[in-house]
């Protein structure tokens, strides 16, 4: 493989205030710039060295280092990507975008800072090619989520709630987990922002191991003042299938019948169509008739122990 200029990203830090997607921007800066120990670790990697993965190990006990292989690997994989540099399945996928990502992927948690800000910052493409990285990375993506929900732009908050949301259980995490998606579901001042909270809560209690957390910020937020929000919230209750929701729904059903809300009325007989696994739209009396027998049946079974 032919040495070619290093690339160095650069994070822009500054652009965070910004509200408008941005490309991600690269700097080509030629491998004699580099110093010495950088260039020969960027070489090595380029050069596919036999000792290479003992150079990255190496590297992860300097910050930065670590900071800079992982910079210039994003670039790689980023910009390989914008120009449709992406292997033929014939060459078994051995192309940069394909190396790059492998090495994101073996440096895990020592990534995810960089992949992290990039996500928030980046234009539509950067921001799925780096969730799909932090995703595949999993648990050590939590915290870095966590840590960004409060940013001042909406788009950082959006997107890091959004990916938290694809996230697998963050065991010890998971408590703080729901407190700040629930948080940020009640509290935004962003309709988008809650909307986006509400289908993380959903997608999150789903897998969890307990679904009253859930469920409560979800219920709650049936009552939000944005349409949008409110419906986000019924079908993330649907979604939980835990017919004690049902109630709730019920409730959802009537206000929006009694406000000739029509577009959170249809919302609110799908909700409680999936959530029951029915057919066919009831009155909100023939839902709570539906749901008392239920309820009837449910304690008959518990109380004869079939």
């Amino acid at each position: 493989m032919s040495l070619r200029p290093a690339l160095c990203l650069i994070a822009a830090l500054s652009v965070f205030g910004c509200t408008a997607p941005s490309p991600v921007r690269l700097d080509r800066v030629s491998l004699a710039e580099l110093p010495d120990h950088y260039r020969e670790l960027w070489t090595a990697w380029l050069e596919e060295a036999p000792d290479w993965g003992e150079r990255r190990e190496a590297c992860r006990s300097d910050p930065a280092v670590c900071t800079f292989l992982v910079e210039n690997l994003a670039a790689v994989f980023l910009g390989s990507y914008s120009r449709s540099e992406l292997a033929a399945h014939s060459s078994g996928g051995h192309g940069y975008f394909e190396r790059a990502r492998a090495e994101l992927l073996r440096l895990g948690g020592d990534a995810v800072p960089t992949l992290m800000e990039l996500h928030l910052i980046g234009d539509g493409a950067t921001a799925h090619l780096t969730a799909e990285v932090l995703t595949a990375i999993g648990a050590p993506s939590i915290s870095a989520c966590l840590e960004r929900m409060e940013r001042p732009e909406v788009q950082a908050r959006r997107r890091a709630i959004h990916l938290l949301g694809q996230l697998p259980h963050g065991h010890d995490l998971e408590p703080r987990v729901r407190t700040a998606l629930a948080e940020r579901l009640a509290t935004d001042e962003d309709w988008l922002v809650r909307k986006t909270a509400a289908v993380a809560v959903a997608h999150r209690g789903g897998r969890d191991t307990i679904l009253y957390p859930a469920r409560n910020a979800l219920t709650r937020s049936l009552a939000d003042p944005d349409e949008a929000v409110a419906a986000a919230a019924a079908m993330g209750l649907a979604s939980l299938d835990d017919l004690r929701a049902v109630p709730d729904l019920i409730g959802f059903l009537r206000r929006a019948e009694q406000d000739s809300a029509f577009a959170l009325y249809r919302v609110g007989q799908e909700a409680l169509q999936t959530l029951t696994g029915t057919t066919g739209r009831r009155s909100v009396r023939e839902w709570g008739e539906w749901y008392r027998t239920w309820e009837a049946t449910r304690k008959k079974t518990r109380d004869t122990g079939n």
